[in-house]
């Protein structure tokens, strides 16, 4: 089912006034769509998850989910599942009985909680590690039982908060895949919240990226990259970012700035080219490498062959073509 949101505002009361969380946010996920709402910290991220779960009461605006409005409703009556970055799981408890914990407290028989949770185990892989405890389990494996858990309520939607942030970077990715895969394959709609741009941009069928509160832009993966709506997505979308400067450092006569991404600049071993300039450092990454280069006081990077990298502390050109120039205006908005 679809989740929506309206307007949604969200302000915290403190002792010295009030902190805005979120900002007259209107987002849409459609049914089975996967949706991840990427940001830097103290972006709102995880409180516009928590009002869509209900666990945070929104001051104005609304809550949809199936096109039922559940804005007034208590978190157990709008039928979604909540994965944690902490994975919440009861430490005295087998993995059976974490499992099937929220089974067990609606009362469902016997006989349906054991089909269940035979089903989940299997689709997910844990059969072994049912009968075993939390604390006897690995850091994936733990993730695991934490989406059983949520599956198993074969909820209407799935609400994912940086589930995988406390993973190491090898079992992360194999983790993204698998959560990939299976909302895939049980094509329930999901709502992910990351801080990481890697994972928001390999998960999501589209991406809302957000800050201070307020949705930047809406996109697939694809159109994020390429078509960055500010200089802010610009820069916040892709690693290493895009080279976002003032026009005049490359030649272009108007107000603003211009944006283009490393692996769309070339230097020169001859010196020569459009742009000049000095080399300050290298960072040689596998098969290639981040070339840090000033340009008109300007820090630029280039991401080149590892054959075609320059030495630091001496003069290189640059090449580019203007097709892949992008223009934003004095206030960062892209001009199209």
């Amino acid at each position: 089912m679809s989740v929506t949101l309206e307007g949604a505002h969200k302000e915290y009361r403190t002792r010295n006034g009030s902190v805005l969380a979120l900002d007259r946010i209107d987002l849409d996920a459609a049914d089975g769509e996967l949706v991840v709402v990427v940001g830097p910290s103290g972006s709102g991220k995880t409180t516009l998850l928590r009002c869509i779960a209900g666990l945070e009461e929104l001051d104005s605006g609304s809550v949809s989910i199936g096109g039922r409005d559940v804005t007034a409703l208590r978190p157990a009556d709008r039928d979604v599942a909540m994965v944690f970055q902490e994975h919440a799981l009861y430490p005295h408890l087998s993995v059976r009985d974490n499992v099937s914990f929220g089974l067990r407290a609606r009362k469902q028989s016997s006989g349906d909680i054991r089909d269940s949770i035979e089903r989940v185990s299997d689709l997910l892989g844990i059969e072994a590690t049912l009968d075993r405890r939390p604390g006897e389990l690995s850091g994936g494996e733990r993730q695991r039982v934490a989406l059983a858990r949520a599956i198993v309520r074969e909820p209407t939607a799935f609400l994912m908060d940086e589930p995988l942030s406390d993973l190491d970077a090898e079992l992360r990715a194999y983790m993204r895949a698998e959560i990939h895969a299976l909302q895939r394959r049980l094509a329930t709609t999901t709502i992910y919240v990351t801080h990481d741009q890697v994972e928001a941009m390999t998960l999501g069928d589209r991406v809302a990226v957000v800050r201070r509160g307020r949705i930047e832009q809406v996109a697939t993966p694809v159109d994020l990259y390429d078509l960055p709506a500010n200089t802010f997505v610009a820069r916040f979308i892709g690693s290493p970012p895009m080279n976002v400067v003032p026009a005049k450092t490359f030649g272009v006569r108007t107000d603003g700035f211009v944006g283009i991404r490393p692996e769309h600049l070339r230097v020169t071993a001859d010196g020569n080219g459009p742009l000049t300039g000095r080399v300050t450092h290298v960072e040689v990454i596998g098969h290639e490498a981040i070339v840090h280069v000033i340009v008109n006081e300007e820090v630029v990077l280039a991401r080149v062959p590892r054959a075609d990298v320059p030495q630091p502390h001496t003069q290189t050109g640059i090449e580019f073509t203007t097709e892949n120039l992008h223009l934003f205006g004095a206030d960062g908005k892209a001009r199209r």
